[in-house]
């Protein structure tokens, strides 16, 4: 029983950790690789290795210089009691900042202080958790000394990343709320499609390429069926990815954004998709998804489903709503 208490809790310790770690690196206080999701992880891998050396090297360490268990416990306290002070007084910083924002739990027991109310359990708390912090470096060695050097380490991993990305250390960085924050795209794959939804994928990877100063394989699939050969002359086809490509080639000019047009013939347009990425290390492909497939049981088409399971990369699908694309032809 013990042993299955200490996995769950190493578990969700670290879950806990990935998170934060993901939430620091998209706002620009830790390295932006730690707020990159990871499709098979669902948060950074290097959050993750970085949890689980630092917790290892923090109990080996103990273990060799004292294996004092009170000294973990006591380091714990010095975090986790400024946590708890740092989340009560952003609650009350709100009441201040923005006393109008929706809150759908609004902590209790308000008093009118400075035109703003004040939650009063917040401030209970508040200073209670700085007087516990207080009384934890008064008795514990963990806290008094090894706190404050981890403590100092962290803002100088936050001065150093701040500098890095030429942010102000007070300066609010916003995450892209349609990437993964932090995400660094030098390569993009838009596979070209006639109609709206093709037109809107291009100009959205021209945008987000223009963005990050990144460049654009704009891929016009020719589906060859079974029962032709993949050479086989295919007129129409032919005419209409010159036609769509050169179109993807002009937007690209009129943004400053180089795009290589790419023409490929196969059975599968989903593995001529995925093909083609890892062929050029494509660091994201740009999909769109028409509303008619969420009126059936999928809610993704069967060549979107294939890229999203097995695509080397990044894939960005937008869903349009329904309405947009008949009102737009």
């Amino acid at each position: 029983m013990g042993a299955l208490v200490l996995f769950a809790a190493a578990t969700t310790s670290i879950s806990g950790c990935t998170r934060l770690a993901h939430s620091l690196g998209g706002h620009g206080q830790l390295p932006r690789s730690f707020g990159r999701l990871n499709r098979r992880t669902l948060v950074s891998p290097q959050a993750i290795v970085s949890v689980a050396v630092v917790s290892i090297a923090l109990v080996v360490g103990v273990g060799v210089f004292g294996d004092d268990v009170a000294f973990l416990a006591s380091l714990y306290s010095f975090g986790v009691l400024l946590a708890f002070a740092a989340a009560q007084l952003a609650v009350i910083r709100l009441r201040f900042s923005e006393p109008e924002l929706p809150r759908p739990f609004r902590v209790p027991f308000d008093v009118r202080l400075a035109g703003a109310d004040v939650p009063l359990p917040a401030v209970v708390g508040l200073v209670l958790a700085v007087a516990v912090w207080i009384l934890a470096l008064v008795t514990h060695e963990g806290a008094r000394y090894a706190g404050p050097v981890w403590l100092v380490l962290g803002l100088v991993v936050y001065g150093v990343v701040r500098r890095r990305e030429q942010h102000g250390l007070l300066e609010e960085v916003t995450p892209v709320e349609t990437l993964p924050p932090g995400a660094e795209f030098r390569r993009l794959l838009v596979p070209m499609k006639l109609g709206v939804i093709g037109e809107e994928m291009v100009a959205t990877a021209i945008a987000l390429a223009k963005e990050r100063q990144a460049a654009v394989d704009a891929l016009y699939v020719i589906r060859v069926p079974l029962e032709q050969e993949l050479d086989a002359e295919l007129r129409e086809q032919e005419e209409a990815a010159t036609a769509s490509l050169a179109e993807a080639g002009l937007l690209g000019e009129e943004h400053d954004v180089v795009v290589n047009p790419i023409r490929v013939r196969a059975r599968s347009i989903g593995e001529a998709i995925v093909a083609e990425a890892a062929l050029r290390g494509s660091d994201l492909i740009v999909l769109g998804s028409a509303p008619r497939w969420r009126r059936q049981s999928a809610f993704f088409s069967p060549t979107v489903d294939y890229v999203l399971r097995n695509a080397p990369c990044e894939v960005l699908v937008v869903a349009f709503p329904q309405g947009v694309l008949e009102g737009a032809s």
